[in-house]
């Protein structure tokens, strides 16, 4: 039964429910749920570390490089990071053409200063500059020739002139690196841009070359497609180029401005994968290209014949001016972190090789028709001379007791028989110098330096020693011979070591005292000595271990001994004159003058602090 109460009362829940409504809607409207903030970007390196294309300055143990990539306290803030890298080392170099007449004794110390910032403020974009400086101690020059310094210090160098030609210039500090690296971008994949260090593999074909003083740097763009087991990589740089730019801005390679510049445009391009399955194996694929323009012909106003350079002695021989050289290949490996040596398996092993196709420009004539016809072989059949290089190594290793390791490799690297002929089958080495990375510094050339990948077979086997408390000790012993016993010995820059007779027709009239037998057309009734296979063979004994968190020793002594391709040629009596078409007597050997020296050795110490 409704009494007068419960009727006022359903009257007002009825009549001031809807006003309550909206009254709670004005409150919620006027004082609204605060919200949380989104967290501030911390760069995914601080806590696990900088990924290794951040860190490809520096060439350090693994113990080491471990520490300097994971360490926190050089953060200044979430996404700022900065580091220091110095090297000072002290080399001893003796003999190393094997001249009794100038052994070529070097002691000098040279020190790598680097420090570098690194930039990563969000997910899509990464940056890193490095600073660096390179430098032999005691090579500055005064300020002016009147500095107090020079007089001084009185066997100070002459200042460097600013327009001087053919001359050295000073020690100087550089950029080694300033990229933009993009992240996310479609299909997954990263632009990497402006100048970078690459490394790929074993570093056979291109790397940063930190072993030397002042190390690589390439000028380029790099497109990745970076998956768990899989990498695709495309990659270009232009490692020489000519052009200068606005407001004073000039390239040191411009022929305008540099009379000792070649000129000669070179573009390196190409692509690396690797294909990975997890703790077994990797597979990497590439296709390198360097192709270089060459300088156009140019004529003698007064002669109207063509002048040859002397940065390109074949400029008057190539009707196409540019040179087009591929390295195509595969490396084969169960190294498959990096190139550390597999956990948790005793067994490694590497396998490379690589095969080079395309054409140097040059336009080779018939040899017969040059001998018989001087006068009529210019307008002749020629054919184009052709790169036919083959490289080859494979490396393997056994671990004993997770400390002991026993290591062989076995590398080739074509000659040519002919070179006169229009097949070059030497292996052209690329941009990098070879010296291999830890623990394998020493696998390609030994720590003499005194050998290139080209004409080589080169033996060696390793024994080294791990110890968390001494350190890694290592001896390693190489066997190298020629591949083929009428080509040169190229030095680790590339350069033959060329000494071809009198008169012989080589297009490359490289002069060394560096010598060995060599034949340059494969005439054997020119040869005036027994060509000879082992070139040297050299022993080396290295260590190298932390002192603390941040600093690193390295010792090493190598020693070399002279095999026949070098000890016929110091000492032949006579030459061949290709001119007269005859024997004579070698000239060198009536005066004395570069007899053999069979012994040589080389010899480093160096501290490596990163930071």
């Amino acid at each position: 039964m409704f009494t007068k109460e419960r009727i006022w009362l359903l009257i007002s829940l009825v009549y001031f429910f809807p006003i309550t409504l909206l009254l709670s809607d004005e409150i919620e409207n006027a004082n609204p749920v605060k919200t949380t903030e989104p967290k501030p970007y911390v760069s995914p390196m601080k806590e696990k570390g900088l990924d290794p294309e951040f860190n490809r300055h520096m060439f350090v143990e693994p113990a080491l490089y471990k520490h300097s990539a994971t360490s926190s306290q050089f953060w200044l803030n979430d996404v700022l990071r900065f580091g220091l890298y110095l090297r000072p080392r002290q080399e001893s170099r003796y003999n190393l053409d094997f001249n009794a007449s100038d052994k070529g004794y070097v002691d000098r110390t040279l020190q790598t200063s680097s420090l570098y910032f690194l930039f990563d403020p969000s997910p899509f974009v990464q940056a890193k500059v490095t600073l660096q400086d390179a430098r032999v101690w005691g090579g500055e020059s005064p300020v002016t020739s009147g500095d107090l310094r020079a007089n001084f210090f009185s066997n100070t160098a002459d200042i460097y002139a600013r327009n001087q030609t053919n001359s050295v210039s000073l020690n100087q500090t550089s950029v080694r690196e300033a990229f933009v690296l993009l992240n996310k971008l479609p299909l997954s994949s990263k632009l990497q841009v402006g100048r970078q260090i690459w490394s790929y593999g074993d570093q056979r074909m291109i790397g940063g070359g930190n072993w030397t003083v002042n190390g690589l740097s390439f000028d380029g763009a790099r497109l990745m497609f970076n998956f768990e087991t899989v990498k695709i990589h495309f990659l270009m740089a232009r490692p020489y180029w000519t052009q200068s730019g606005p407001n004073g801005v000039v390239s040191a390679n411009d022929p305008k401005l540099n009379s000792s510049a070649n000129g000669t445009d070179t573009t390196l391009l190409g692509t690396y994968n690797s294909f990975t399955i997890p703790d077994w194996v990797t597979l990497d694929l590439y296709s390198l290209g360097i192709v270089r323009k060459w300088k156009k012909n140019t004529t003698n106003p007064i002669t109207g014949l063509p002048e040859i350079s002397q940065d390109d002695p074949l400029a008057s021989n190539r009707s196409r001016q540019n040179q087009n050289i591929i390295t195509t290949g595969f490396r084969l490996t169960n190294r498959t972190k990096g190139n550390f040596l597999p956990e948790g398996k005793a067994w490694d092993f590497t396998w490379e090789s690589a095969f080079q196709s395309g054409t140097s420009g040059r336009r080779i004539q018939d040899p017969y028709l040059k001998e018989y016809l001087p006068n009529e072989w210019d307008n002749l059949k020629t054919e184009r001379e052709k790169y036919t290089g083959q490289m080859h190594v494979f490396q393997s290793g056994y671990t004993f007791f997770k400390k002991l390791r026993l290591g062989g490799q076995i590398l080739y690297a074509s000659g040519d028989k002919n070179r006169s002929d229009a097949s070059l089958s030497t292996f052209q080495t690329l941009a990098n110098p070879r010296f291999g990375v830890i623990p394998y510094f020493n696998s390609v050339a030994g720590i003499a330096e005194n050998i290139n990948a080209q004409n080589l077979l080169s033996k060696s086997v390793s024994l080294t020693y791990s110890s968390e408390s001494y350190g890694e000790f290592q001896v390693t012993y190489f066997q190298n011979d020629k591949a083929e016993k009428q080509d040169a010995w190229y030095a680790i820059s590339g350069a033959a070591n060329s000494t071809a007779s009198i008169g012989e027709k080589n297009p490359y009239p490289i002069s060394s005292d560096k010598g060995s037998t060599e034949n340059y057309s494969n005439n054997s009734f020119s040869s005036p000595y027994a060509l000879g296979k082992r070139i040297y063979t050299e022993v080396d004994v290295t260590w190298h271990g932390q002192i603390n968190d941040f600093v690193s020793l390295w010792f090493g002594v190598g020693y070399l001994q002279a095999g026949d391709a070098v000890k016929n040629y110091r000492n032949n009596k006579i030459q061949y004159n290709n001119t007269t078409k005859s024997f004579e007597w070698n000239q060198n050997y009536l005066q004395g003058r570069n007899q053999l020296a069979k012994e040589a050795y080389m010899a480093y110490a160096q501290i490596n602090a990163a930071f």
